[in-house]
């Protein structure tokens, strides 16, 4: 009996690792360290749901931080070596340019519009398929970072002239170089994981990012003044390599789509309820926040968003920027025009 218990026992190791040993290995990689943040339970969740929900047929890594900029993490999605990440819209500027519509300073009224312009606008769906086509990334999923703001070392934001001569770390983004330049400061491309040591050193005089995102990437320890002045909403788009996805069973890649869908509602949730108690806590450290006015706001949409508007048009063509643009204004309406609720 014994002996039969025994080779049960066995067996049923020997199964374990061999459906271990089965297992496709799902990287998904990240800028950001293993931290109490959204990001991090986000991709816990995910990697807890797909565990299980694949039956043992994907096996989920995450790779938080020291693994490349969002640049070389996408790369890396592309060439199969990681097979997911999640990053803000400007990293794929590099790989393609037609993104850069997202950064149109004051385009979003809120996080609510840019979500469903996301989700259901018959551009986007377009946007999705050309990226797979032309980049090699499959879009799976949606979410938000945060609406971006101003840090510095050096002085208050309050008008568009206080950025003038300033030294900001941006993002490998043209569009992002052109809104800097339109206010008078030097945008300094710097990879995000180098950046709060940029500015700790004075490379830099400090940047703009979402208050979670600050808070993350060790900023908030290294500056001294952050303006709410909400220029720009900072989409997240999750990327999977396709060659990867399509060859998953039905079920494996059900799992994983469904395992996204999880990311993004707990990321918007987190996102969402922590934005202002990230702006609390960027004050608690001693920064000095400053809350724009919707008049200053006004006076940095007046300043940034036509030159923006301009150098899209001549970069990605005036027709598509200004459907980019008439699409959202359309999501708009919808949801607000008479206050129904969706």
């Amino acid at each position: 009996m014994k002996k039969m218990l025994g080779g049960f026992v066995l067996t049923a190791i020997s199964l374990a690792f061999a459906g271990m040993a089965g297992a496709e290995t799902l990287r998904f990689a990240t800028t950001l360290p293993e931290s109490d943040n959204p990001e991090t339970h986000a991709m816990r969740a995910f990697k807890q749901y797909v565990d299980f929900h694949s039956s043992g047929e994907v096996e989920v890594q995450l790779l938080h931080g020291g693994v490349g900029g969002d640049r070389e993490i996408l790369e890396n999605v592309r060439n199969n070596i990681f097979q997911m990440t999640a990053t803000t819209d400007g990293a794929l500027a590099s790989f393609y340019p037609k993104v850069q519509a997202f950064s149109i300073p004051y385009l979003f009224p809120s996080t609510r519009v840019a979500v469903t312009f996301m989700n259901e606008s018959a551009i986007m769906k377009d946007f999705v398929s050309d990226v797979e086509d032309t980049a090699g990334l499959r879009i799976v999923g949606f979410a938000a970072d945060g609406f971006r703001n101003f840090v510095n070392n050096v002085r208050p934001i309050k008008t568009p002239a206080d950025v003038g001569g300033l030294k900001l770390r941006s993002m490998e983004s043209p569009v992002m170089i052109a809104l800097m330049k339109s206010l008078g400061a030097a945008p300094t491309p710097i990879p995000f994981p180098e950046s709060a040591m940029a500015i700790r050193q004075g490379v830099v005089d400090g940047g703009e990012n979402p208050p979670s995102t600050i808070i993350n990437g060790g900023w908030a320890e290294v500056v001294k003044y952050m303006s709410m002045d909400e220029h720009i909403f900072s989409a997240v788009f999750v990327y999977a390599n396709p060659d990867f996805l399509d060859g998953l069973s039905d079920q494996a890649r059900a799992a994983v789509i469904d395992g996204v869908q999880l990311y993004e509602a707990i990321m918007l949730a987190e996102k969402g309820v922590g934005y202002l108690d990230d702006t609390q806590r960027i004050r608690d450290m001693g920064v000095d926040v400053h809350v724009s006015s919707p008049a200053e706001k006004a006076q940095f949409r007046d300043v940034t968003q036509q030159p923006v508007l301009d150098f899209l048009s001549e970069n990605l063509g005036a027709d598509y920027v200004e459907s980019f643009v008439a699409s959202v204004r359309d999501i708009e309406k919808e949801i607000y025009a008479k206050g129904e609720s969706r």
